[in-house]
């Protein structure tokens, strides 16, 4: 982005909340157009090696299934995986950004943070039920997606330390328009889930050039795998969803400087169960197996996830600068199926006549948790000169986290004496705990846009969280970019990011159960654990650095880039011991949830785009994972060392184009060292490692589309994915089926699409 940059004289700095009182009373006969622009720091930042843009084209020219996930995973650095290298929740693999996992990309709608995945559970191995917070607009409505990894990503404080996702919905417009969509994915194998997508959207004006509004609504249905897609294995295949949304906007412009807008949308997903569990060892001759068969074979579905967001945002532009504040509320209602929270059965939902070791009843009925944010947040940006053109950023949030689950506080702590059992817990209340946990965080920062030369931009910042849970945090950053020449720019950046612990890491009634399987191998054989949420962790912190060069000339782009991550204080469940227990007829162990040190992820990122002729242009990009390794040397994801995303495009004609992709991934690396019984295998029986997974061995994915524009109103998209039927199965360690007990790689499937506007 280019534009002149107007200078102004120094503005002394004050503080935010005053900056805001003195914007909201200017008058409103302000109503001249500014006359020039001046880009950001952020703007800036959104120009880095680290950043990735998909515009409405790419949008329609891939149309993923469900979810936006299956099209930011062709970006470089981009995986979707799980939050560990376990391959538990496999087929409900995330954003994973430069290997950090989900927990660490931050999903915006318009800016505005979506932590909905806060409202479900944290299960032993750090995964979570849940398809994370990529879906909750459909895909006719987004307007582009950017993917910022890295540095550029570090300004949104906690949950960025990977990278940010930020999905732009279509504004609301001046001229009345309207369309019909509709979506409609075939696999060719009659047991992988096939789905079909309606949606509409209208906008226009209220009152011309002063109201305007845009409403949209979509409902998709994608269906789930059969029961029985991986070949002699317990794993289940990819789970099906039901959806719903619908989200309406007013916008007001106020006069040609300001705007204000106000966002009210409801989304319902709603799962279709297919035996999917945590650890995935559902067996016959139990109760939790006949129920699972109950409920699987009845298309039932065992999750609910309600989600309800309001927002108000004014924009400002003033004489000296550049203001918006936005006041927002979002609300998660997870409405599911109990799931045990003990040992082998953990995340497998249970019946009435089920109970576990320690007497836990589990009625088989729905149960609520509820996740609420309240956040306010306003950033100005000021331009003025000092020796050289600056454009200084301020900014102030604040956010409140309100979480209610008293189901996954209902593991009980007796012994047979109906005594708590650890003297450390002498007040702990065994049954009845309180479900509720709030966390308050606050933040400020400045960033200045600092041009240096004509050639030259420097972006240093500083941010300062305070969390209620985890105390304070300095987040300082510096980002460069310097042009050689026309054609070559080096760009850069080093950053400290964080994470605070999540709303169960940091709950002191959280507790978790294993019969002895899950404890850490330096434990004995024969003994119990349970697993303590942690009011006193630390936050998780990250250094990440990136370089790299970048040329472009006569539409050829091409660019490497370096990265690296030093990764600290990860939060895992620990394996310290804090207090233990000899009973009668067994030890118990209290381990709580725990920093650890550092672990190390780096690696290589690159484009090419090669214009072949005037219509037909070549886009590539690849990623290589130098390394990957937590404290211990485990991959701390399952991702592929290398990707490699392809794409040949052929404007045809003005109404037709036609499009060839190609994905390669790279073997992806199991665990190598233990961390519990079940993988170490020493129950009596030597010490030989089992049930560590297998690698997946690499592979390619092949793809196929064309469009044509019918009339300026109607347009259709066909296309086949998985063109050469290339196929993963879930299995158990079984490489001649062709996967690893991670996830399922779906195999050919026909998709077609058709918009009608009006």
């Amino acid at each position: 982005m280019k534009g002149k940059h107007t200078l102004y004289h120094p503005l002394s700095l004050i503080s935010l909340s005053i900056l805001s009182t003195f914007a909201m009373a200017q008058t409103a006969q302000n109503v001249e157009q500014l006359d020039t622009i001046y880009i950001t720091a952020e703007q800036q930042l959104q120009q880095s090696l680290g950043v990735s843009h998909i515009s409405q084209k790419n949008i329609e020219k891939r149309p993923p299934a469900n979810d936006i996930s299956e099209l930011v995973r062709t970006m470089p650095g981009v995986n979707l995986t799980g939050n560990s290298a376990t391959g538990q929740r496999g087929n409900k693999r995330q954003i994973d950004i430069r290997g950090m996992g989900p927990e660490n990309t931050l999903i915006l709608i318009d800016g505005k943070p979506v932590t909905s995945r806060n409202a479900e559970r944290m299960g032993w191995r750090g995964e979570r039920n849940t398809r994370g917070d990529s879906n909750w607009v459909p895909v006719e409505e987004i307007e582009s997606i950017t993917v910022l990894r890295g540095p550029a990503a570090a300004r949104y404080g906690s949950g960025a330390m990977g990278g940010v996702v930020n999905i732009k919905t279509k504004p609301a417009s001046n001229e009345y328009h309207g369309e019909i969509n509709y979506y409609m994915n075939h696999p060719e194998d009659s047991k992988e889930g096939g789905t079909q997508r309606v949606g509409f959207n209208l906008s226009g004006p209220i009152i011309t050039d002063v109201l305007a509004f845009r409403l949209y609504g979509s409902a998709n249905k994608t269906e789930a795998d059969a029961v029985d897609i991986n070949p002699n294995s317990s794993f289940a295949g990819v789970e099906g969803v039901r959806n719903r949304d619908i989200a309406g906007r007013l916008t007001w412009t106020i006069n040609p400087r300001q705007s204000l807008s106000l966002d009210a949308s409801f989304s319902r997903q709603g799962n279709i169960y297919n035996g999917d569990s945590q650890n995935s060892n559902v067996r016959e001759g139990n109760t939790t197996f006949e129920r699972s068969l109950d409920l699987r074979n009845s298309n039932a579905e065992t999750a609910r996830l309600y989600r309800s967001a309001f927002s108000l945002t004014h924009k400002g532009d003033w004489d000296w600068g550049g203001l918006e504040t936005i006041i927002s509320y979002d609300r998660t209602k997870n409405s599911r199926l109990q799931e045990g929270l003990y040992g082998g059965p953990e995340g497998i939902y249970t019946n009435v006549e089920e109970t576990n070791a320690l007497n836990d009843p589990n009625d088989g009925a729905f149960k609520d948790s509820d996740y609420k944010n309240f956040r306010f947040s306003s950033e100005a940006d000021i331009p003025f000169t000092a020796g050289v053109a600056q454009v200084l950023t301020l900014g102030v949030e604040y956010n409140h986290y309100s979480l209610d689950d008293p189901s996954s506080m209902r593991m009980q702590l007796f012994d047979q004496n109906q005594q708590d059992y650890f003297p450390t817990l002498a007040n702990f209340q065994s049954q009845g705990r309180s479900g509720k946990h709030t966390q308050n965080a606050f933040a400020v920062y400045a960033e200045n846009n600092i041009y240096v030369t004509e050639k030259t931009t420097i972006i240093p910042a500083i941010r300062f969280d305070h969390n209620s849970d985890s105390g304070n945090n300095w987040s300082p950053s510096l980002n460069f970019a310097h042009s050689f020449n026309e054609m070559f720019t080096m760009r850069g950046g080093i950053a400290r990011a964080y994470k605070a612990p999540n709303l169960y890491q940091s709950h002191p009634n959280y507790l978790l159960y294993t019969r002895g399987q899950g404890c850490p191998i330096h434990l004995p054989n024969g003994v119990r654990c349970y697993l303590l949420g942690n009011p006193d962790l630390k936050p998780e912190t990250s250094v990440n650095k990136e370089i790299g060069l970048e040329f472009a000339h006569n539409g050829w782009q091409a660019s490497v880039n370096y990265f690296h991550n030093a990764y600290r204080n990860k939060i895992i469940a620990g394996d310290d011991v804090i207090d233990s227990y000899v009973g009668s007829r067994f030890t118990s162990y209290l381990l709580r949830w725990d920093n650890v040190d550092k672990a190390t992820i780096a690696g290589i990122e690159g484009n090419l785009v090669i214009p072949i002729l005037e219509n037909l242009q070549w886009s590539n990009n690849f990623t290589y994972m130098h390394k990957s390794k937590d404290h211990l040397g485990n991959p701390l994801s399952i991702t592929p060392k290398h990707t490699i995303n392809t794409t040949l495009a052929y404007q045809a004609t003005d109404k037709l184009d036609v499009n060839v992709t190609f994905t390669h991934y790279g073997r992806q690396h199991k665990r190598t060292v233990a961390t519990n019984r079940t993988e170490d295998g020493r129950g009596g029986n030597g010490t030989v490692a089992y049930n560590m997974g297998e690698d997946v061995a690499s592979y390619g994915i092949w793809g196929i589309n064309a469009g044509y524009q019918f009339t300026k109103q109607i347009s259709a998209r066909i296309g086949i994915n998985n063109l050469f039927n290339k196929k993963l199965y879930r299995t158990e360690g079984q490489v001649s089926l062709g996967g690893a007990n991670t996830y399922n790689e779906h195999g050919r499937a026909y998709f077609a699409s058709v918009k009608i506007g009006f």
